[in-house]
């Protein structure tokens, strides 16, 4: 029987995810969209940080609150740049990137991508409640992203092309 945890098209707009200290809310899910896009929100708490990446889809992030650091190896801007509240951030199919949260608060996004990228986010982040404090990834968590980035398509940066633009992740 399909439940809300487990259905993968199932809306969460008051079912927070857990996805390696990103928190989301999937509000809008492809299956409602004629498969083509998906509209999530994202919190971002301070500190955290999304790795150098790269995936064929396009997103496009809308910052309610914070600021989002993104750095993009190509297209304009290049490097690192901030995207203050009210602002609108395109980042195109295939482009390496990165974001980060490095201010004392956390910054809320609104993200508009497509059915692939969905599935990738469904299939590792994790149900929490409200309230919960996220666990480090446990060595199954980081399996799980490794098998998910090998099945959709997701390009990840060694720490060493992470170290390159200023990101640690030991």
């Amino acid at each position: 029987m399909l439940t809300k945890q487990n259905n993968p098209n199932a809306r969460s707009v008051d079912q927070t995810f857990n996805m390696f200290g990103v928190l989301l809310n999937f509000l809008i899910t492809p299956a409602e969209t004629g498969y083509e896009v998906s509209f999530f929100k994202g919190i971002l708490p301070p500190g955290v940080v999304i790795p150098l990446h790269s995936h064929a889809e396009p997103e496009i992030f809308y910052v309610l609150e914070g600021s989002l650091e993104v750095y993009r190896e190509s297209g304009q801007p290049q490097g690192w740049f901030t995207t203050q509240p009210g602002g609108v951030l395109a980042i195109p199919g295939n482009v390496k990137h990165a974001l980060r949260n490095t201010s004392s608060t956390p910054t809320s996004v609104l993200l508009v991508t497509q059915e692939e990228l969905y599935n990738f986010f469904r299939s590792i982040a994790k149900p929490i409640e409200v309230g919960q404090m996220h666990a480090p990834p446990s060595p199954e968590d980081t399996q799980r992203l490794f098998a998910a980035a090998a099945k959709y398509h997701y390009w990840m940066g060694s720490p060493e092309e992470n170290a390159t633009i200023g990101i640690s992740l030991g």
